[in-house]
């Protein structure tokens, strides 16, 4: 079956987004096409625009556009649609292209009118309906399209199956994340709303004033003026989000986000996986190198057509009936490797979480960090990132001991003492190779630090999710700012200090042989730091000839035992060294754990150990699964 390219980068006022491309198949299949005016609950006509294959549809596709669009932009969906046996119909949504209604952003008049279309399909007797007599339905589309559909699917249970591309999970968060607004965004969503609204052909007072919901205007007023979201902006934007609506959602979905996209981030496809999949819903992620980005040119033409393939697989499954496709719950595009590859999570199960202090990173002491007011620092507006205005940022080094990967959602946990009632700070992660700095996928996030100036407070937030390889000698480096050229800045004056000691950064990181076992980085001391299979905390372990000290998690129920005496392997080769003990605390058996040591640590030296073993008996060991691969440890005399 000839599945062509179905999504493109392409936008309205600069906003880049993914739509169907209207590039025809080489078999391709014949269909009708015909232009209804479909009217809604309320009277409201919706330009639409039915395709049907000759001899009929299985089931009906829905697709419609992003925001500012029009139906046209997706109608080359249709020959996708019928190479595979769909029905396909695109709409206007309220508000746009042909539509003189009123843009209410997703809410529930749009949802209102996904029913109205469905009810339209359900009577047409081309098209197949399902074992009980409904119509059978799935929805595709991207970033506006992507959000109405698990909007009308929580109302709607007609709807079958869903492939939202580059949607929201919280509109809240999107625009306004961690209480900062995301001035530049939303400014250039407002602006491409008022234009595109009623067609606006003739551009007359009432469109512009009336396109969209007077509710529009109204909160990006005041968000500008308080340089916050007003609540009643939070209920607002909570309607028309999954995070207010995720358990009433039981369609099957297919997320598909962009790791570089800067306004719907790879964080909210995976809240809204994780949701759906906590209630036990069939949700898959997909993250490939797209989306809304104003400072990179996406180049998916190597990945829309795997992504196309799983979109009709997708459809297959849930619609039709067939086999069970073969996508993983997470797929993501390697930018690095130029190729997608798969995992179980995003974090995989296997991964490691790292938690370096930042005085592990930079020593010990404080950081300030001063509030410039105006935007020193850029990042998802700017083809140039960096961090302009000494003092008014810190950076955090961590310089990679072995090959590992970063696949996940990094998280911070600050300890700072903000010095105005309001202050903000921006984290991101840049990727420092041979001199070369690069912000991975353009990314940055913020938080609002909030509280009586002179007060230490602890904040944690999420940064933004990536997958990054980093070798040998390369570094990663944090990066904390007061400002950014993409959001508003605080108002007030100084600024937040930083308290290293009590400060962590976490990630969540694969070692080169794609287990859970990871190499080392040197710490801002000089000392490399080791991390295993899990492990967090570091260990002082007592061996001959002085202590060594070892990051590690000691799994729960478990001792740390002094190791004093050498060792036989009883297994091939044979080999004495010194141990590193643990005992399980079990009634039956008492398993013993083992791993070899160093000889004798003299100065703070890079020693190998492992791999860790287990007997029943202390005579016969078997190697532990996942502690193969010698890892690195530091032994240090005191």
């Amino acid at each position: 079956m000839d599945r062509r390219t179905f999504l493109t980068a392409s936008g309205t006022a600069g906003l880049a987004s993914l739509l169907g491309s209207g590039v025809v198949a080489a078999e391709a299949a014949g269909y009708t096409r015909e232009e209804r005016r479909v009217e809604s609950f309320d009277g409201v006509e919706i330009p639409t625009v039915l395709f049907v294959p000759e001899g009929g549809a299985d089931a009906t596709i829905l697709a419609t556009h992003g925001w500012g669009g029009s139906k046209a932009s997706v109608e080359g969906y249709a020959q996708l649609a019928a190479n595979n046996g769909y029905a396909l119909v695109v709409w206007d949504q309220r508000g746009f292209g042909e539509s003189t209604a009123e843009v209410g952003l997703s809410g529930p008049k749009e949802v209102a009118d996904v029913s109205a279309l469905i009810d339209i399909v359900a009577d047409d007797d081309r098209i197949a309906d399902g074992p009980d007599g409904e119509p059978l339905v799935g929805m595709i589309g991207a970033s506006y399209a992507g959000g109405i559909q698990l909007n009308a699917a929580a109302v709607d249970d007609r709807i079958d199956a869903l492939v939202p591309v580059i949607p929201w999970h919280d509109l809240t968060f999107s625009l306004v994340p961690n209480g900062v607004p995301k001035l530049g965004w939303t400014t250039l969503l407002y602006a491409a709303g008022i234009e595109a609204s009623r067609g606006l052909s003739e551009p007359e007072p009432e469109n512009l004033e009336r396109g969209v919901s007077p509710r529009l205007h109204e909160l990006y007023a005041k968000t500008l003026a308080r340089n916050e979201l007003p609540p009643e902006g939070e209920s607002y934007l909570a309607v028309r989000s999954t995070v207010a609506k995720a358990d009433r959602i039981d369609t099957p979905s297919l997320v598909v986000q962009g790791l570089p996209d800067t306004l719907f981030t790879p964080n909210e496809g995976d809240r809204i996986v994780e949701a759906l999949r906590s209630d036990g819903v069939d949700s898959r992620l997909v993250l490939f190198n797209g989306g809304h980005t104003l400072t990179e040119t996406a180049e998916p033409e190597g990945q829309v057509a795997e992504i196309e393939s799983m979109a009709i697989d997708w459809f297959d499954h849930h619609l039709r009936g067939d086999n069970d496709p073969d996508i993983a719950p997470l797929t993501y595009w390697d930018i690095q490797g130029q190729r997608f590859r798969e995992a179980d999570g995003f974090p995989p199960r296997r991964a490691t979480v790292v938690e370096p202090t930042l005085a592990d990173l930079a020593g010990e002491g404080d950081s300030v960090v001063a509030n410039s007011v105006a935007p020193t620092s850029t990042s998802h507006l700017s083809p140039e990132n960096g961090d302009y205005a000494p003092g008014a940022h810190a950076t955090f080094d961590m310089t990679i001991g072995s090959d590992l990967e970063v696949l996940g959602v990094p998280e911070l946990s600050l300890s700072v003492t903000p010095m105005a009632a309001r202050a903000f700070l921006f984290g991101k992660v840049y990727h420092v190779s041979e001199g070369e700095e690069t912000l991975i996928n353009n990314q940055v996030a913020p938080v609002a630090v909030e509280g009586t100036p002179g007060e230490t407070r602890r904040v944690e937030w999420e940064l933004v999710g990536f997958q990054r390889r980093f070798r040998a000698g390369d570094t990663l480096r944090l990066a904390l700012a007061a400002t950014d050229a993409g959001f508003a800045s605080a108002r007030q004056g100084a600024g937040v200090a930083i308290h290293h000691a009590d400060s962590t950064l976490s990630l969540p990181v694969l070692g080169t042989h794609g287990g859970g076992n990871v190499g080392v980085w040197v710490s801002a001391s000089g000392d490399a730091t080791v991390f295993t299979g899990g492990q967090h905390t570091r260990q002082q372990l007592s061996i001959e000839g002085g202590p060594t000290y070892l990051r590690d998690r000691t799994p729960g129920g478990w001792i740390v035992a002094a190791a004093d005496r050498p060792y036989t392997r009883t297994s091939s080769p044979t080999t004495e060294h010194n141990y590193i003990e643990f005992r399980d605390a079990v009634t039956d058996g008492e398993p013993e754990y083992i791993a070899r040591a160093p000889e004798g640590p003299r100065e703070t030296t890079v020693y190998t150990f492992g791999p860790v073993e287990v007997s029943e008996d202390g005579s016969e060991w078997a190697v532990v699964e996942g502690t193969d691969r010698s890892v690195l440890l530091v032994g240090q005399d005191t």
